[in-house]
């Protein structure tokens, strides 16, 4: 009797965890195993599975694991950070981890003992149809199991007891998590913190989400792969298809306005509607120590209309990257310009001083906003999104404008972002008064310059970050080793090298948008042709 109580105990924990995953038997006294302190064991590398046929949503959810939920899933690290000597963490899909669990129970399923012959004999005599027909339903139960396992998260309650720091959850842009979206999923990794962030560009091509918005997508990359922090896209092997994948262009938008309306509305949608699913299916230790939201660019977007008020506390906080949280041509209405979710979340506002699509000049969206016949948006752009924070009454806030800053935020400030996410991550509450947390660093403390500040009631400050002094390629670790060693010739050589890189994306942008205000004065196109159904 004590031997079925602990199988239906091991049962229970397995069909908790998550299909595919391994059962073994823990001694209560072997204080080494029950604190997690020794790795489980790791086994073959899983870079060369195979794609998985049906993917959904959560299968091709992207997770980047700290190195605390590497070690505990047994998993290669395949990952590093800037400047790192060696990989420490992990990326890849859900679906990757589960095919890794299964392989790890495959290899530890090993019977201790033979059945002699005589034991074998006795087995299938007293084996009746009966027993048979028992075992099959027993089956069929668990296979059962094992499909719903696949429709939520629960295989995380591997980490409930790995000690990482938090959960971020994160909406990648409108390209997809490659470029800056992975280098900030990445950063917040290496600080210690679980990142999982949904991927509207993988659902199979076959199927209807896939006739949205469709990219190929890279095999997982294996322990001795080259993932450069630098490298553009290590997610996707293709550009995107679909009806709802646009590079957005002024001359587009003008063309025709409420097309362009209705596309990014349905775009904030299904975004939306993939946040929501995500949320409802994390495991419940995730729900009880909190999470986070964050995103850039259409995902910023997406994170500041999110309705998270059903979720309440368990909401920490939330940041906004490269986006401006004001009326433009990315929110068809003045109310969709406001944040949609709780007023007392405290929230993380960044963005560039020449953010080419939401800059307060030279963007796409002041030349939308000053077409007199066709343009859309506030009579005044900030370029941030202080005023509407200010306006709304958010209780906790802080608004970080980065001098020369363009949308994507890495190359002119990837240090800073990593000392701000620490920052934000460990006090939200006090994130507003960052200048005073970092007054007491002599390096720190000249970082953030208090533009606006409000104190009484509402806790809010814009805050304007310089141009950095240093190399973004380099870590800070990096630059101080070689500020002792009189070595920054090194470090100007890096300086220039980073210059001309903005300096061509710089020319770039305003190439791009010189030749867009020749459109300025194009005629309308009519009515929209006729839809199916809203997600045409």
């Amino acid at each position: 009797q004590g031997s079925n109580l602990r199988s239906c105990k091991a049962f229970s924990s397995w069909s908790r965890m998550g299909s595919c995953q391994s059962v073994q038997a823990v001694d209560v006294n072997d204080t080494e195993t029950a604190t997690h302190s020794k790795a489980p064991t790791v086994v073959s590398d899983t870079s060369k599975v195979d794609g998985l046929e049906g993917a959904s949503i959560l299968d091709n959810t992207l997770l980047f694991l700290p190195e605390r939920a590497v070690v505990e899933f047994g998993l290669r690290p395949n990952m590093d950070d800037k400047g790192d000597s060696k990989k420490t963490m992990w990326f890849g899909r859900v679906w990757h981890v589960r095919a890794h669990l299964a392989e790890k129970y495959k290899q530890n399923r090993q019977w201790e003992q033979e059945l002699d012959a005589l034991s074998k004999e006795k087995l299938d005599k007293e084996f009746t149809a009966e027993s048979m027909a028992m075992l099959i339903k027993v089956q069929r139960q668990w296979k059962k199991a094992a499909i719903k396992n696949r429709a939520n998260l629960n295989l995380l309650d591997r980490l409930k007891f790995a000690h990482v720091r938090g959960t971020v959850l994160y909406m990648h842009g409108s390209g997809g998590c490659a470029y800056d979206n992975m280098r900030i999923c990445r950063m917040i990794a290496r600080l210690g913190y679980l990142v999982i962030a949904p991927d509207d560009f993988a659902y199979p091509d076959y199927t209807s989400m896939g006739q949205l918005r469709h990219k190929d997508l890279q095999p997982l990359h294996g322990v001795d792969d080259d993932v450069d922090y630098w490298k553009d896209d290590l997610i996707y092997a293709s550009g995107a298809k679909g009806t709802h994948t646009y590079s957005t262009r002024a001359d587009t938008v003008l063309q025709d306005p409420r097309a362009a309306c209705e596309l990014y509305e349905k775009c904030y949608q299904l975004r939306a509607s993939e946040l929501h699913y995500l949320i409802k299916n994390l495991p419940d230790w995730i729900m009880i120590q909190g999470f986070y939201i964050g995103g850039t660019s259409e995902g910023a977007m997406t994170v500041s209309r999110f309705d998270d008020q059903r979720y309440g506390s368990k909401v920490i906080g939330r940041f906004i990257n490269s986006f401006s949280i004001e009326h433009c041509y990315f929110t068809p209405t003045e109310d969709c310009a406001k944040l949609g979710g709780q007023l007392d979340v405290p929230t993380l506002n960044i963005i560039g001083t020449h953010d080419e699509y939401f800059g307060p000049n030279e963007s796409v969206a002041a030349l939308v906003k000053d077409d007199k016949v066709r343009g859309y948006g506030d009579v005044k752009l900030d370029g941030h999104g202080y005023d509407m924070l200010m306006e709304q009454e958010v209780y906790t806030g802080l608004v970080c404008l980065t001098e020369e800053g363009m949308h994507g935020p890495c190359t002119t400030h990837d240090n800073f972002l990593r000392l701000l996410f620490q920052t934000f991550f460990t006090r939200p509450e006090s994130i507003w008064k960052i200048a005073d947390l970092w007054s007491h660093d002599p390096f720190l403390k000249d970082l953030v310059q208090v533009r606006k500040q409000r104190r009484k009631g509402q806790k809010l400050t814009l805050a304007f970050v310089p141009k950095m002094e240093f190399p973004q390629k380099l870590t800070l670790e990096q630059v101080e080793h070689l500020a002792a060693a009189k070595q920054l010739n090194v470090c100007r050589a890096h300086m220039d090298q980073e210059a001309e890189e903005v300096k061509a994306i710089k020319a770039d942008a305003k190439s791009k948008l010189t030749n867009l205000k020749r459109f300025g004065r194009l005629q309308l196109t009519g009515k929209p042709p006729a839809q199916n159904n809203y997600y045409q």
